[in-house]
């Protein structure tokens, strides 16, 4: 099967910005997690689609705006999460759940600021919903929900996020690459051997099963039996975990958020934000799994299996960055198709699922 998406595609700015719009302004974006949120004044910012959004915790209920303040358009909140009110920090003005300005210092000093000028200066909303821990926003402003949106996916995310207990560690880098090739990189096996020998290739997966919840899609497989015996007495510390799977399993949640899971036994999320055509900020948080109270001992071995986990991860992502960044520099010099095998089905949907909002 030949590749859908034009190798121009992977670094032209008209298309990017295409993209901003097209999908990213449509779509339901992951912007955070429900456990940063759980206080009044709790706050999450992220950018999705070229502009920055704000998700609040107002006494328990949760709204999302663009994060510009109204007045003279500083951005509200610049740190990625924090306990504080809605409050513009350049000039102080405050904003209440609707968006609305309530309170403006020097008031009296502002001509004609009456109680219909101050609606028409509140902050533009954006839609908020929720799937077990995970936090999703759209701007726009109609269309299907959440749970319409994820579909079949979204029972599976839901007790996937949900059962995330403590973090055991947050990567984040700047990937000098186009956002899709990253997203392909996670969605196909085929490099493994070639790219993870000493890393991700010790799981011995196999082929594996691949799920279909368009536009969203998944892989299901089996670990090598070697594995499976070293880690016999290791899993005996997770009999407890709230999910048990098989082997390892890989969901993508369409365009740019992935989870992944080894055995239940922990959770890595990570999100793929564009910052343009040939750079993107990739992010990746593991999450031990729930076990409850453990004794010292038992506390002190997940500990180092949680260590193994993050050094695991932080190798593979790295041996990623690299073959990602040499892809992003070969779309630059080529306008050749290229060809996908059957290992590399998730990546033709993906391309697929993608023209289709792009050519929209």
């Amino acid at each position: 099967m030949d590749t859908l998406i034009p190798p121009a595609h992977y670094h032209d700015e008209q298309v990017f910005a295409r993209e901003q719009e097209k999908i990213f302004g449509v779509l339901w974006s992951c912007v955070g997690f429900r456990r940063d949120l759980a206080c009044h004044n709790d706050y999450i910012s992220r950018d999705v689609g070229g502009r920055s959004v704000i998700v609040h915790n107002f006494n328990g209920e949760l709204k999302a705006f663009h994060n510009v303040c109204s007045h003279r358009f500083n951005r509200i909140h610049t740190a990625p999460k924090g306990n504080g009110p809605l409050q513009c920090g350049y000039h102080g003005w405050s904003f209440d759940a609707r968006g609305c300005p309530t309170g403006i210092p020097k008031r009296p000093r502002f001509d004609g600021l009456t109680e219909e000028r101050l609606c028409e200066l509140s902050l533009q909303p954006w839609r908020v919903e929720t799937c077990g821990d995970l936090v999703f926003v759209s701007a726009a402003g109609e269309g299907p929900g959440l749970r319409s949106f994820l579909g079949e996916s979204f029972a599976t995310i839901e007790r996937m996020s949900a059962a995330c207990g403590p973090q055991i560690d947050e990567n984040v880098m700047t990937i000098r690459a186009n956002w899709k090739i990253l997203v392909e990189n996670t969605l196909e096996s085929y490099h493994v051997g070639f790219i993870h020998p000493t890393t991700f290739s010790r799981l011995s997966a196999g082929e594996g099963v691949f799920g279909w919840q368009p536009p969203h899609s998944s892989w299901d497989t089996p670990l090598g039996p070697k594995f499976l015996e070293r880690m016999k007495r290791v899993m005996l510390l997770f009999e407890s975990r709230p999910v048990h799977l098989a082997g390892y399993f890989h969901q993508l949640v369409f365009p740019n958020l992935t989870i992944a899971s080894t055995q239940g036994t922990s959770f890595s999320i990570q999100f793929f934000e564009p910052m343009g055509p040939r750079e993107t900020r990739f992010s990746s948080i593991v999450f031990q799994t729930r076990l409850g109270d453990l004794s010292p001992g038992i506390q002190a071995a997940v500990d180092a299996m949680n260590q193994s986990v993050k050094d695991f991860n932080r190798a593979v992502f790295s041996e990623d960055k690299d073959v990602c960044e040499q892809v992003q520099l070969g779309v630059a010099e080529t306008a050749q198709t290229g060809i996908l095998s059957d290992e590399e089905l998730r990546v033709g949907d993906f391309q697929r699922q993608y023209m289709d909002l792009i050519k929209s």
